[in-house]
């Protein structure tokens, strides 16, 4: 049975403290320090207060434009109130470093100019950036991504098989897909004589993904694995996410009972997403990748504080192992409902589905415990909410065992003492949940 995904989870709350937290250690490759990388300054005037400090880590070399560049993009990158202005700022210097790499140097310029792929990637970046600002301004947006395609592929030019400019040629893509095509579909649209479906983009731009995925494992450089290369699975999520709900009238942020009631709309064929939406592919796809992306990043973590829980790539790898595990719990979803119906409400059938009693017990079970894996792996000592999400996992597992046996009560007590560890830390938060489980 195909994998389901977690709907919206790239929109977790805690993604924006995550990128702070990861900042330091991810930059690595940049040369970005473990220290705030920026902040702006409080002057009395427009253009103080405009004004951008970029703290370099040890390792950047002060004369190091694109060091400096790097460590500009970062700043700009894991910034909570991203501004347009620092964008812009990005470009200009990108500009400027352009222009003096062509330019003859003087014996008094100290100024070091190597351009590199991670130069044309943050460059594309930075121009495709610009569009999530004027996404009302169809040319703008246009213009934007055209622009920064024209730097992926100059880069390309220069520094064949770039991995950073792989990765990043992947990260613009999705978001074109977003901003330029899904963003300007309804229920009606069909695809033009000439015009490619969305799965068509969409497997383009995931070939880019996989390219980098493969060199990067080559060169046995995993650096890349880190907050900002993560962002591209977060899109991914999120746009699989807008398609699943696409022409649906309750969509995500409404209540959730409501979008449970809401009947599903079925895009016509010739619809332009219809090929995404109907089809698992693109959910295993995110999941498999989401699953390398792990191991690399167990490759970085290799003696680097792994059992640190404070360590940067510690809290990164926490919030990929809870995505992880809950795709698996959306997954178990289907055989464990199989299982509960023929076993306590339709005992004189067979099957549901073309799925026996024990097929879906086994398929629920396996699915669940796989689950469980990555959930205690995601558990946090200081987040109480991430240890409630293992206990919610086991009751779910306990549920699709045999009743009363010896693997349901102890599902169901190792369940029992995690609820109420939680609900001592935090003055009966969880206080439902264990009555739920006591109680039925």
């Amino acid at each position: 049975m195909p994998p389901k995904r977690p709907l919206g989870l790239g929109k977790a709350a805690r993604a924006k403290k995550q990128k702070n937290e990861a900042a330091g250690e991810d930059g690595a490759q940049n040369g970005v320090s473990d220290a705030p990388v920026a902040s702006e300054t409080n002057g009395s005037n427009s253009e103080e207060a405009n004004e951008l400090t970029v703290e370099l880590g040890a390792e950047i070399d002060a004369n190091d434009a694109v060091g400096q560049l790097a460590a500009l993009w970062r700043t700009y990158f894991v910034s909570e109130d991203k501004k347009e202005l620092v964008l812009n700022g990005i470009i200009h210097e990108c500009d400027r470093i352009l222009r003096k790499a062509h330019s003859d140097k003087s014996d008094s310029d100290e100024e070091n100019v190597d351009i590199t792929g991670r130069f044309y990637a943050i460059y594309a970046l930075a121009l495709s950036n610009l569009a999530f600002f004027h996404t009302e301004e169809r040319d703008k947006v246009e213009a934007y991504f055209t622009e920064a395609m024209d730097r992926i592929a100059r880069g390309e030019e220069l520094f064949p098989n770039s991995v950073d400019i792989l990765f990043a040629k992947a990260r613009i893509m999705i978001n074109k897909i977003a901003l330029t095509v899904i963003s300007r579909l309804d229920t009606e649209s069909r695809v033009g004589a000439k015009s490619q479906t969305g799965a068509q983009l969409l497997d383009e731009c995931l070939a880019q993904w996989e390219k980098a995925e493969a060199i990067s494992g080559e060169l046995n450089q995993y650096d890349y694995y880190n907050i900002e290369s993560l962002d591209f699975l977060q899109a991914l999520d999120d746009l699989l996410d807008v398609v699943d709900n696409f022409g649906q009238e309750h969509m995500e942020g409404e209540d959730s009972d409501a979008e449970d009631d809401a009947p599903e709309h079925r895009l016509d064929e010739n619809h332009p997403l219809f090929s995404i939406k109907n089809t698992d592919k693109y959910n295993k796809w995110w999941r498999d990748h989401s699953i390398v992306f792990l191991g690399n990043l167990d490759k970085r973590l290799a003696g680097e504080r792994k059992k640190d829980k404070d360590h940067p790539l510690t809290t990164l790898r926490r919030e990929l192992c809870k995505r992880l595990g809950q795709s698996y719990l959306m997954e178990a979803e289907t055989p464990s409902n199989v299982y509960t119906t023929l076993t306590y409400y339709a005992k004189d059938k067979k099957d549901i589905d073309g799925l026996s009693k024990d097929e879906a017990q086994k398929a629920s079970q396996k699915l669940y415990s796989t689950a469980l894996k990555y959930l205690k792996d995601s558990q946090d000592e200081d987040e109480p909410e991430t240890w409630v999400n293992v206990a919610e996992a086991m009751i779910s597992l306990g549920n699709v065992h045999d009743l009363d046996s010896p693997d349901q009560e102890k599902a169901y007590k190792d369940a029992e003492d995690i609820l109420v560890k939680a609900n001592n830390a935090t003055n009966g938060k969880f206080d439902d949940i264990l009555h739920n489980l006591l109680n039925n």
